[in-house]
């Protein structure tokens, strides 16, 4: 079992956005579990403070140290052991599908929501083992990015989806995330009006059709990947094809 805790001004932003589709059959079946921590429960002073100005000075507030002490205390009570600890923070690194894999075949996770203008540093050099950003630009806050990073790690977990195969077949589920996930059209009676492509039962040339759909649109939004990828013959082939078409 996978077990999930979130530090955080406002946990149940997460709480609520978990609890429906694949995460929250999920957690029913017990294949993870889950259990946010308030930052203000554990304030020291009658008003829940858990920000301080900026030292020397600056604009916003920063969280201070001594609140997420005693948050992430009482989180490694809750998982009796020391969890791997994620800061979610604009100025991390990208969020991919395979960092996602490597946090989702962990036992123990713990994610931490920044708020304001960030956390005390001092906070984050002694207690965080990575930091990640969703992309580069800049939200309220962390919580909504640890859902993201939690849905998309629960996704993985076996069992989690009803279709196991579904997780190997999509964008950048190759391991060398060398591209993105081809067209998919819904089966509802209206085969004539499908791409030729998927038309006629021939499982081969049905994936043929698919790796070059995919190569394709890899192509055209996303070259980045390409240029980094370890791509076969056949891939090379058809994005000589891709390319004399265009």
């Amino acid at each position: 079992m996978l077990s999930v805790s979130l530090l955080a001004a406002f946990p149940d932003l997460v709480e609520h956005a978990l609890d429906f589709g694949v995460t929250g059959r999920a957690r029913e079946r017990g294949l993870w579990r889950w259990q946010g921590f308030g930052l203000h429960d554990f304030a020291a002073d009658a008003r829940k403070s858990i920000d301080a100005r900026p030292a020397a000075g600056g604009p916003g507030m920063v969280l201070m140290a001594g609140p997420l002490d005693r948050t992430l205390a009482a989180a490694r009570q809750w998982h009796q052991c020391k969890p791997t600890v994620v800061f979610l923070s604009p100025d991390g690194a990208p969020l991919t599908q395979a960092r996602v894999r490597d946090f989702a075949q962990l036992t123990d996770l713990c994610f931490v929501a920044g708020r304001y203008e960030g956390i005390d540093q001092r906070w984050i050099d002694v207690n965080v083992d990575a930091v990640v950003s969703l992309g580069d630009y800049v939200l309220s806050g962390g919580e909504l990015a640890a859902a993201v990073v939690v849905d998309a790690c629960v996704r993985l977990l076996p069992g989690a989806l009803g279709d196991g195969e579904s997780t190997q077949y999509e964008s950048f589920a190759d391991t060398q995330g060398g591209r993105l996930d081809w067209p998919q059209y819904a089966l509802t009676g209206g085969e004539a009006s499908l791409p030729e492509g998927l038309q006629g039962g021939d499982h081969a040339a049905i994936e043929r059709w698919r790796l070059k759909q995919a190569l394709a649109r890899t192509w055209r939004r996303r070259p980045d990947l390409l240029a980094r990828a370890q791509l076969s013959l056949e891939e090379r082939a058809l994005l000589r094809e891709i390319a004399l078409e265009s």
